[in-house]
């Protein structure tokens, strides 16, 4: 039975991986053609080059061996994604369109007759993306980027106090802003130095009063910082529910209730949309920093007692605090007084988000066009 309970997790949770890797290609796709369309080119051949050329990008064995029967997974999906970049190379492909003559990149007239052109913007869009495949398999054989991304996470991960945790706690907000689904610098518990020293401080001691490091990731970002979910998105669905006009809005926001309570809350961000709106893009940065704030005070202060104990992964972040300080009132009320400030700092955003909307409504009714 236990297998069987495995099985069904293992096709789950790869099912996941490769739904969330296709939102790379796709991305990649609808900004090649609508780049294209803007400039009056074929959308539907930019779109497939681009969806062709983030295949070959993620292709990271494409220099490494043959492709034999069956072995087509070397071209793959990436589990990750940052539609930051996958949006920039739709707009790079786009443009490589626009800049060609417009005969070139039309396979079918509008009466669906093949006419064989010379296909400059694909060729040139495949070459390009078989020179940048070659750049990173380069870079990965002899570690570059390994090397450069330790180097930036070391200049703000060596450290335990608040400016670090600052640090950090903008970088995975802007992150997860533009898209990257895999967190900047995102700790795990047993990896983290700092956490574990004061889990054996409050085992040896019987107590987490004295513990080694009050200001670290998993006391201030992870406890209180993520409260209200990546960038206060849960403070945010709750402030649509509550003031918003915009009944497509509080639609998603009912649709997104469940997963968002269990930190799933891409689905909101794409629907409201939260991603790339630099409407939201203040309180997104802002709300875990004040969350960070707050906690730094009130445990410096000893209002809250340490979150020193290890949480299982898929916790609620409104529970971290809770269970992570071996279930303190205290960690949880504070956590609750959080919530309610990042509520307050979503509210002016979410009401002008609504002025916007109801002002572009009533100029599609006039016929106006909208900037």
């Amino acid at each position: 039975m236990v297998s069987f309970f495995k099985t069904i997790g293992l096709v789950l949770t790869n099912f996941t991986a490769i739904i969330g890797g296709m939102a790379g290609p796709l991305a990649t796709y609808f900004s090649a053609k609508y780049t294209a369309g803007y400039y009056k080119r074929s959308t539907g051949t930019a779109g497939i080059t681009a969806f062709i050329f983030s295949l070959i990008i993620n292709s990271r064995e494409l220099f490494a061996a043959s492709l034999n029967d069956g072995l087509l997974t070397r071209i793959n999906l990436p589990v990750t994604i940052n539609l930051a970049i996958a949006i920039f190379i739709g707009y790079l492909v786009g443009q490589i369109f626009r800049f060609s003559v417009a005969s070139d990149d039309y396979i079918v007239d509008e009466h669906y007759i093949y006419h064989p052109k010379s296909l400059k913007p694909i060729a040139i869009s495949m070459g390009l993306a078989l020179i940048l495949n070659f750049i990173f398999y380069v870079g990965t054989l002899f570690n570059v980027f390994t090397a450069i991304g330790n180097f930036f996470s070391n200049l703000i991960v060596s450290k335990s106090n608040l400016l670090t945790v600052f640090a950090n706690t903008l970088m995975r907000s802007l992150s997860a802003w533009i898209g990257n689904s895999n967190p900047f610098n995102d700790i795990p518990f047993v990896n983290d130095p700092f956490a574990l020293d004061n889990l054996n401080h409050a085992l040896k001691y019987h107590s987490t009063v004295t513990v080694p490091h009050i200001f670290t990731e998993t006391n201030l970002y992870d406890a209180y910082g993520v409260f209200s979910g990546i960038g206060g998105s849960l403070a945010l669905l709750v402030t649509i529910l509550w003031v918003s006009k915009s009944q497509r809005n509080r639609s998603v926001g009912l649709l997104s209730i469940f997963p968002s309570l269990f930190n799933h809350g891409v689905a909101f961000m794409v629907g409201i949309p939260v991603f790339f709106n630099f409407l939201f893009l203040i309180p997104f940065l802002l709300v875990p920093l004040v969350n960070v704030l707050l906690a730094a005070i009130m445990l410096y202060f000893k209002v809250i007692p340490p979150a020193v104990y290890p949480v299982p992964s898929g916790t609620p972040s409104v529970l971290y605090a809770f269970i992570g300080t071996g279930g303190s009132l205290r960690a949880l009320a504070a956590g609750l007084v959080i919530f309610a400030v990042d509520v307050m700092i979503y509210l002016p955003f979410v009401k002008f988000n609504d002025r916007i909307h109801k002002e572009l409504i009533e100029e599609d009714e006039k016929g106006g066009k909208n900037d």
